[in-house]
């Protein structure tokens, strides 16, 4: 069965300008797919049908989905998780640890600047066009220092690898990361169709990074004596593309998912409103936008945050994480200052090579980006912005023109990018019967979150696929579908069936807490 997926991977890679997971130059297993590759060729046909026909079983019953916006059969799209999972070597991956952990720690410290002395700016070393124009930067949020000083309680890294088997970082998610829950759905899913093989490699688990995680938010939250803490789950609400992983994550961690209108602030202090009272909130774990979370002082047309909530911040009385303003860092234009400001922070060049990046604000790259804009991407310097990104090698001569046009009238609303040719891996797909193991590009989103003793790297991360072959852009609002990232070895939790999905008895199906809230009891009448 592995021949087949060998015999056809060759010949997707008769393009040298992209990396191939799972092959060499030379046709060759690596490594890390060794031992996966042998159990697909002792698997029968049947075996293998069973196991898939039990991964989209799983995500059915498990209502494992992610709605895809203006798209009138998006909501409640199932979730797509390949087979094949995405091995990565111990060696690999620690390289890929220390770099993600470093860049966390310059983060955090970048965000202790622009909201405190902003000496950055000042210095010259990041641009205030960049910061003072994004709508993430919270002038309410100025002179504010969050418990511990962290303002960046959980990190992501998109990844992408390059030709000659580097990783390279494409963007950073510093505002309310997503994905880490579908990650964790994803191992769960596939403990269950290679439970043996987990062990066997062995494959590092996940659970331990998100009680960490809670641990480490609940050891920050302020507290008054004789309290302890309640730490919730803020959400959108069910409309949200990752509505299923706020759900989902909420479980996990033991947290109550609450919407805004659950909460209220009084007197400084937020509270959450329940059938017995209101039940004071220690900690807010947000998968709201920046500008979303206060209609007070941020953003007046929201409804999905709560009134109050920045002076609630302001008075110390409530730990939101991530901080609120960290947002503004997601600006792809800020990539390429990193590497100086690394220097400055912390004495040491950056671990983790970034796709080059040009900012189109400065006159002089600006030139340098316009003159090859026909090999380059084009990209949004903010969030506000409705622009897609553009490939300039699919624009004919006018059309390149028409663009150099529109970013001259305003460069620094503009970001150009390398294009990467994003390695591809194989996929398992049964059309029409017969078994075919296309070659998809992919990238992976790994995890960072804070503790007491430095950031912590999950040991695996959420791997996401194109959706077409040949694929540009790996996007879940285009289709894409997602793998599970297999960190094969080395020291770190282990890959028990416990560790990924709870046992539940009879606490946990008669519900005997006091934090049902009254919305929700509302409901049911």
């Amino acid at each position: 069965m592995i021949d087949s997926a060998a015999a056809s991977a060759p010949a997707s890679r008769s393009d040298p300008r992209r990396y191939h997971e799972m092959l060499d130059g030379e046709g060759r297993i690596r490594p890390q797919w060794q031992s996966l590759a042998r159990e697909l060729a002792r698997a029968t046909p049947a075996q293998m049908r069973q196991r898939m026909e039990l991964v989209t079983r799983t995500i059915r019953e498990n209502g494992v989905s992610y709605n895809v916006y203006a798209d009138p059969k998006g909501e409640d799209r199932p979730w797509d998780l390949d087979l094949l999972p995405n091995p990565i070597g111990a060696e690999e991956w620690q390289r890929i640890a220390t770099g993600v952990m470093q860049r966390a720690d310059l983060l955090n410290r970048v965000l202790a600047d622009l909201y405190g002395p902003r000496e950055l700016l000042r210095e010259g070393l990041l641009p205030a066009e960049l910061i003072y124009g994004h709508n993430n930067y919270l002038w309410p949020c100025e002179g504010l220092r969050p418990p511990g000083d962290v303002h960046l309680h959980l990190y992501a890294a998109d990844l992408c690898r390059a030709v000659d088997g580097t990783w390279w970082l494409m963007a950073d998610r510093t505002q309310a990361p997503s994905g880490a829950g579908y990650a964790l759905e994803n191992r769960a899913i596939l403990s269950q169709a290679f439970p043996d093989l987990l062990h066997e490699l062995p494959v590092r688990g996940l659970a331990g990074f998100f009680s960490a995680h809670l641990e480490a938010v609940q050891s920050l939250a302020p507290v008054d004596p004789g309290e302890s803490v309640l730490s919730v789950l803020l959400t959108p609400g069910r409309f949200n593309e990752t509505y299923f992983e706020h759900v989902y994550l909420a479980r996990q961690l033991g947290v109550p998912l609450v919407e805004g209108q659950d909460l209220t602030v009084r007197g400084g202090t937020v509270f959450l409103k329940t059938l017995h009272g209101l039940r004071r909130v220690h900690a807010i774990l947000r998968r709201v936008d920046d500008d979303f979370c206060d209609p007070l002082e941020l953003r007046g047309d929201s409804r999905l945050g709560v009134p109050g909530l920045v002076d609630a911040v302001r008075a110390g009385r409530v730990l939101v994480t991530n901080a609120l303003g960290t947002g503004v860092l997601e600006s792809p234009g800020l990539i390429g200052f990193l590497p100086a400001v690394s220097q400055r922070l912390l004495g040491q060049p950056l671990l983790l090579p970034s796709v080059a990046t040009w900012w189109c604000g400065e006159p002089a790259v600006c030139a340098s980006a316009l003159a090859q804009l026909d090999r380059l991407v084009l990209k949004p310097a903010f969030p506000s912005q409705r622009l897609e990104p553009v490939f300039g090698h699919t624009l004919g001569a006018a059309q390149l023109a028409e663009l150099r046009a529109r970013i001259s009238v305003r460069p620094s609303a503009y970001v150009a990018q390398e294009v990467l040719q994003l390695s591809q891996a194989p996929t398992w797909r049964r059309d029409a019967g017969r078994l075919q193991f296309p070659q998809r590009a992919i990238g992976m989103r790994v995890y960072a979150c804070w503790t007491p003793q430095g950031y912590r790297v999950m040991p695996g991360g959420l791997t996401r696929v194109a959706g077409q072959a040949g694929a540009d852009v790996i996007s879940m609002q285009r289709g894409g579908g997602s793998k599970d990232t297999w960190v094969l070895g080395g020291a770190g939790d282990a890959v028990a069936a416990s560790a990924t999905r709870p046992r539940i008895g009879r606490a946990g199906l008669v519900r005997a807490d006091a934090l049902l809230t009254s919305r929700t009891g509302e409901n049911l009448f």
